[in-house]
């Protein structure tokens, strides 16, 4: 019997421990070596939209990598690879921070957990930034709860940042402006007398104060983009080719990818969206196929919090894995427009995932976990939701045999966008690990 972060593993958990780590690893040098040319238009490309045709959505960055390309005469592509894996540095190393609470080992490593952004092939992305500047906002928030940070400066810190996040992908405002608006709400309510109308007023104020974030989020939704600008952000790359270096899609004369896509209507998506809605893989409808998927990552997400092998858990489980549900249910409603309005499924899920995993890991040894301090409200969810909630609640949140979460772990795999037998077996941990 070995010890790891606190919690006794057999033999059987320190060879799966070995599985995932070298899956892991892979990952991270396959996400590498897939993605880091202008060539890879929806990884490194997403990076370097910039504002040279105009204000656009996520265009923050890439206009920033620009002027320091422009300065100092670095590789743009290079960039791209330092500051993605520096956010997904930062990532790991909270989570290696936090080890010594909450979640079992085998679920960090999981699909649920920083494996499921590497097998969706998202590494070169955004998704770290946009988790991270979370993050940031919910341990500024934290420190406001524990009186380190004063109400004024912590708010004016989240706008900073989230207007940040916004203008560096939209996503960020479906991610985390919910959560945090309602986090924001109830410490402003948390003073007084706790009932109904006082956490609607200080929602409603948390509202007004974190205003600059919402109008900023309003106004990309907005600048989706046009062709026009589409062309300018290519050719304005394309005048640095000599720093770029050799290109396909650098050396054509109309952008690709993310680039190319905003010009894209959205009739197009909604298209694509309703299709998938039809499609089956032989008898097996795909819609259905990704909410089995959902359900089982929630499954394993919540068994891993407090899981009975983890001896340093010194409070109530189902608490625990209780306000882990209502994070997880929260965070799924406010990213419930991305399945419609894109259908990289085993993305969104993966944020779904380390959303709620980053919010319990900083709020859950806080007065927030204490459910029932708020249940009179339900925390903005609507009756019929929270009576279903309360229905699942039971088996969600028990307790899982380990031999059927090593099970879960190995065969759970979360597909990058179109779910098929083939697309699920090469995301499960040892397909990915033998390159199927």
């Amino acid at each position: 019997m070995s010890y790891f972060w606190g919690v006794s593993l057999a033999p059987a958990d320190s060879i799966l421990m070995l599985m995932l780590s070298a899956t892991f690893l892979r990952g991270i040098l396959r996400n590498i070596s897939e993605n880091n040319s202008y060539n890879d238009s929806w990884t490194v490309g997403e990076w370097l939209i910039n504002y040279a045709g105009g204000f656009v959505r996520r265009g923050l960055p890439g206009s920033g990598i620009y002027h320091l390309t422009v300065v100092t005469g670095v590789n743009p592509e290079n960039l791209v690879l330092a500051i993605s894996l520096l956010f997904f540095a930062i990532l790991v190393v909270f989570l290696c921070w936090r080890r010594e609470l909450l979640l079992h080992p085998l679920v960090i490593l999981s699909s649920v957990g920083l494996l499921g952004p590497l097998t969706t092939g998202n590494l070169v992305r955004k998704d770290f930034a946009v988790l991270v500047l979370l993050l940031a906002c919910l341990l500024i928030l934290r420190a406001w709860w524990s009186r380190r940070w004063s109400r004024v400066p912590a708010l004016i810190m989240i706008n900073i940042i989230s207007v940040m996040g916004i203008l560096s992908h939209e996503i960020y405002g479906f991610l985390a402006l919910p959560i945090l608006t309602l986090i924001a709400g109830y410490l402003i309510a948390q003073d007084r007398n706790y009932h109904l109308f006082i956490f609607w007023k200080g929602l409603i104020r948390a509202f007004l104060f974190l205003l600059p974030t919402f109008t900023t989020f309003f106004l990309v939704l907005q600048a989706r983009g046009n062709s026009e600008i589409a062309h300018a952000i290519h050719n304005s790359w394309v005048e640095l080719a000599d720093l770029i270096g050799p290109s396909e899609t650098l050396n054509s004369a109309s952008p690709d990818g993310a680039i190319e896509a905003l010009a894209r209507v959205p009739g197009i998506q909604f298209a694509k969206t309703y299709k998938v809605f039809k499609s089956f893989e032989g008898p097996i409808w795909v819609p259905l196929a990704w909410l089995i998927t959902a359900i089982a990552g929630l499954r394993l997400l919540l068994a891993g919090f407090g899981h009975i092998a983890m001896t340093n858990i010194n409070y109530d489980r189902f608490k625990l894995r209780r306000f882990s549900l209502l994070v997880a249910s929260i965070q799924i409603i406010a990213i419930a427009p991305l399945f419609i309005l894109g259908t990289d499924y085993g993305r969104w899920l993966s944020f779904w995932y380390l959303s709620t995993l980053l919010i319990v890991l900083v709020w859950a040894q806080t007065d927030l976990i204490n459910v029932n301090q708020y249940s009179s409200v339900h925390l903005l969810i609507p009756t019929s939701i929270y009576s279903s909630f309360i229905k699942v609640q039971s088996w969600l949140c028990s307790d899982m045999r380990l031999n059927t979460l090593r099970w879960l772990v190995i065969l759970l795999g979360i597909p990058e966008h179109s779910w098929s037998i083939m697309s699920w077996l090469a995301a499960t941990p040892i397909g990915y690990l033998i390159y199927l």
